[in-house]
């Protein structure tokens, strides 16, 4: 009689009395193959250039700051942030112009898909203005303090 390994053989193993086997590989390949996208986006994925703080820790900084290098770091913050809702804005702005060439019914319920885009669209620009009002503000009390 000839021996055979599971590992060599995978043929033998399901059809040697286990009918299930096939149907737990072919499950297996079917998870894999749809995580495999996920894993290899997550590992390309860029570093993030903003710092992360949270508003806590924010509000507790501005409260605290009284030198320099500490209104740099609110400003490098509040700089990424300007640069974060205005590639959401622009991102946003696209979708609004797509949703916007679909031709609706007068009947279709409100807030139709393109007034939820325009929405967004103008909640991130209001944030880019927030934060780079914040910029000017720490930029001007960083040159008050400043050394001359």
């Amino acid at each position: 009689m000839k021996k055979t390994s599971i590992i060599t053989d995978p043929p033998t193993l399901i059809s040697a009395g286990y009918p299930a086997m096939g149907n737990i590989l072919f499950t297996i390949a079917m998870v894999a193959a749809m995580f495999a996208p996920v894993l290899a986006n997550a590992a390309t994925r860029p570093a993030s250039d903003q710092p992360q703080y949270t508003s806590v820790q924010i509000r507790r900084m501005a409260r605290e700051a009284h030198t320099v290098e500490q209104y740099t770091q609110l400003i490098d913050y509040y700089q990424s942030q300007h640069r974060l809702y205005q590639r959401k804005a622009a991102e946003m702005m696209g979708e609004w112009a797509r949703r916007n060439e679909v031709i609706a019914p007068l009947y279709e319920k409100y807030p139709r898909p393109v007034d939820s885009a325009r929405n967004l669209y103008e909640y991130y620009q209001y944030e880019a203005t927030q934060a780079s009002a914040k910029v000017a503000l720490y930029n001007r009390l960083a040159d008050q303090i400043a050394p001359r």
